[in-house]
C-alpha cells in the first residue's frame, strides 16, 4: 500500500512538472515576436544614440584626410618655438640689467680698462653685448665719436633684426596654415562629388554629398585653429621685439655717454 502511494505521490509530481513545461512552451513561443520587436527597437535606438553621439577632437583629424599631416606639422613647430622664444626672448637674454653697471666699473674711470670691457662683452653673450663690443672695437683703434656712434647703431640695427627674424617663423605658419586647410576643403569637395557622381543609387545621394562635404570643412576648420592663436603670439613677441629695441638704444645711449665721459676725463 504504502508503495502504491509514493507510486502515485510520483505521478502526480511527474504530472504538475509536464503541467508546468507546457504552460512555460505555451508562454515563450508567442514571445519570439516580442523578442525581435524588443531587438529591433534596441538597434534603432542605438543607431540614433550613434548619429547624435559627439564626435571628438581625435575623430574629426582622421576625418580631415592626408591634409591633417602638414596641420598638425604646423602646429608642433609653432609649439616648440613658443616655448624657445618664451624662454629665450626674456630681458635677461637680450639686455641684462647687470650689464651697463658693470661696463661702467671697467670704463668709468681715469684709465679705462677696454681690455676688460671687451671681455665683459663678449662673455656676457647677450644682443647688447655685442652691440657694445663693436663700438669698443672701433674705440681701442683712437676712432672718434662719430664713427663709434656710427658701429654701435649699426650693430643694434644688426641684432634688432635677428629678434625679428626669430620670430618671423610665426608669421609664416600663420599665413600657411588656413592655406592649407583650404586645399584640404578643395580636395574632400572634389571626391564628395566625384563619389556621387559615380553613385548608381538615387536615393541617399543627398546624404552623401553632405556627409563629404561635412568631413572636407575639417581642414579648414583646423587651419583656422592653428593660425589664429599663432597670429596672436606672432604679434605678442613682435611686441617684445620693439620693446627690447627701446633698451637696446637706452643701453647704447648710456655706453655713449660713458664714452664722452671717459675722452673729457683724459
Amino acid at each position: 500500500m504504502s508503495n502504491s502511494k509514493s507510486i502515485s505521490r510520483w505521478l502526480m509530481a511527474l504530472g504538475v512538472m509536464m503541467c508546468l513545461n507546457a504552460a512555460i512552451l505555451a508562454q515563450s513561443a508567442p514571445a519570439a515576436p516580442s523578442a525581435d520587436r524588443n531587438t529591433a527597437s534596441a538597434s534603432k535606438q542605438t543607431a540614433v544614440a550613434e548619429e547624435n553621439k559627439q564626435e571628438t577632437a581625435l575623430d574629426l583629424i582622421f576625418k580631415g584626410g592626408y591634409v591633417m599631416i602638414p596641420l598638425a606639422l604646423c602646429s608642433l613647430i609653432a609649439l616648440t618655438f613658443l616655448l624657445e622664444r618664451g624662454i629665450m626672448m626674456r630681458k635677461k637674454y637680450i639686455v641684462p640689467d647687470f650689464f651697463i653697471p658693470e661696463l661702467k666699473k671697467s670704463l668709468d674711470q681715469k684709465s679705462p680698462d677696454l681690455d676688460k670691457a671687451y671681455e665683459h662683452c663678449v662673455n656676457s653673450r647677450t644682443p647688447i653685448g655685442n652691440i657694445i663690443k663693436s663700438g669698443i672695437s672701433k674705440w681701442r683703434k683712437g676712432r672718434d665719436a662719430a664713427i663709434v656712434e656710427k658701429a654701435v647703431e649699426d650693430a643694434a640695427g644688426i641684432e634688432v633684426s635677428h629678434l625679428s627674424r626669430s620670430i618671423r617663423v610665426f608669421k609664416i605658419i600663420a599665413a600657411i596654415s588656413p592655406l592649407l586647410g583650404l586645399l584640404g576643403t578643395v580636395y574632400g569637395m572634389i571626391t564628395a562629388f566625384r563619389t556621387v557622381a559615380h553613385s548608381t543609387e538615387a536615393i541617399g545621394k543627398a546624404a552623401k554629398l553632405a556627409n563629404g562635404i561635412y568631413e572636407a570643412m575639417v581642414t579648414t576648420a583646423a587651419g583656422l585653429t592653428i593660425a589664429i592663436p599663432v597670429l596672436v603670439i606672432y604679434y605678442f613677441f613682435n611686441r617684445k621685439v620693439d620693446d627690447f629695441a627701446d633698451d637696446l638704444e637706452t643701453a647704447c645711449n648710456d655706453f655713449m655717454d660713458i664714452y664722452q665721459d671717459a675722452n673729457r676725463n683724459s
